[in-house]
């Protein structure tokens, strides 16, 4: 399947500051890669010699225990970010990276990517001001998995994704394990705290669709 290099760019919260021009700019340097499901994309402790952008599919981010344990850090989906940090601060890669399904990933060679941010500096500088726009979601993150139980985590979700949809009747946007990596609980958690929520007719749900019949209840408990 054809990817739109420059589409899937502005899509990005690094990007998505740049104009046409720093877009197409951008593009050129960029290579896409395709993964089928299960393999591996790179490894904890090898050269970070680019990063990616997720077009499709799925990407898993995890580390190994010293035992082999699997901790998995986070499910990269169309969109995300993946490996930024390594490249920026010449660092090996921190963890594992792998496809969970069949899968496409934007390359940004890091050596071509630098010397492109030289000869455009401009566009180093706005994506600075993205990198402090993500770096302010993430002490939000962490306040969150701070300040709130699994019920206010969800809660919180749920009035975001209303907002940002414009409607109280939407999908998830994510599969409910993706969900429940991303608010930091088990799968079971998330599943015992939904049903908790359409008990007591704070929301409905049928199957990925879910309405919000009492958003008031849900700020207070996303207040915790």
């Amino acid at each position: 399947m054809h990817i739109d290099i420059e589409s899937e760019l502005k899509k990005n919260d690094l990007f998505s500051c740049l104009d046409s021009f720093q877009i197409s700019r951008l593009s050129r340097a960029v290579i896409v890669k395709r993964y089928k499901k299960g393999a591996l994309i790179f490894s904890e402790g090898e050269p970070a010699s680019g990063f990616y952008i997720v077009a499709e599919g799925r990407v898993k981010i995890y580390k190994l225990s010293a035992q082999g344990k699997e901790y998995i850090l986070r499910i990269g989906l169309p969109g995300d970010t993946v490996a930024g940090v390594a490249v920026f601060s010449n660092q090996n890669y921190p963890a594992y990276a792998q496809a969970l399904s069949n899968s496409s990933l934007l390359f940004f060679p890091k050596t071509a990517f630098l010397e492109m941010l030289k000869e455009e500096p401009e566009i180093g500088m706005r994506m600075l001001g993205a990198l402090a726009s993500r770096q302010r979601r993430f002490v939000d993150t962490i306040e969150d998995l701070s300040l709130r139980d699994v019920l206010g985590r969800l809660s919180k979700y749920l009035l975001n994704l209303a907002q940002e949809k414009g409607k109280n009747t939407f999908e998830l946007d994510m599969q409910k394990s993706d969900l429940a990596l991303k608010l930091a609980a088990a799968p079971e958690t998330l599943s015992r705290n939904l049903k908790k929520l359409k008990a007591k007719k704070i929301v409905s749900l049928n199957g990925p669709t879910i309405t919000l019949l009492d958003k008031e209840a849900l700020r207070r408990l996303s207040a915790g």
